[in-house]
């Protein structure tokens, strides 16, 4: 398995199919997909990267030219009650065909991915959530890790996280 930052020019179709084919159905009924939006987004998200690596992270996991996975971070999310920013997962998508111990491995992979660039970037808090309807075991990896669940939201402090890591 390899990690890299999504390239804008070539693996975006990658990261739009696998959402969209495995996670997509999860939003019918409630909102309009649109394949040509969430292209554009992503597009936008590995270019700014692409000269600002502060601003967004978007990063796939490949196997034999394969995307198995990518995780998606951002920067700017605050709560109504502090000036803290936070950094929020706008996705962990894994293909869910994995045998279900490469999915784990990979959603950890992620989360230290997240956790190193929340660290780089200075950001002190650090969320992931879910919207799915089997979210307990995304949840349960995040709590092993440290963090604080709360029905679908998990968050840590950065520098918690840190000290979690392994090999740091």
């Amino acid at each position: 398995m390899e990690w890299r930052l999504i390239d804008p020019r070539d693996e975006v179709e990658a990261v739009v199919e696998l959402a969209d084919r495995l996670y997509g159905h999860e939003a019918d009924g409630i909102v309009g997909r649109d394949r040509a939006v969430f292209r554009k987004y992503v597009t936008l998200a590995a270019v700014y990267q692409a000269f600002d690596r502060t601003r967004e992270f978007l990063a796939g996991c490949w196997q034999d030219e394969k995307l198995l996975g990518y995780c998606w971070f951002d920067r700017g999310g605050y709560v109504t009650y502090s000036t803290q920013e936070i950094s929020n997962a706008k996705f962990h998508h894994i293909d869910l065909t994995l045998p279900v111990k490469q999915r784990v491995r990979i959603l950890n992979q992620m989360i230290d991915q997240h956790i190193l660039w929340a660290s780089y970037c200075g950001i002190p808090v650090i969320c992931s959530t879910s919207v799915r309807s089997e979210h307990d075991g995304f949840m349960r990896i995040h709590a092993k890790r440290g963090f604080t669940v709360n029905g679908s939201y998990a968050w840590i402090r950065t520098e918690d996280a840190v000290k979690g890591l392994k090999n740091v």
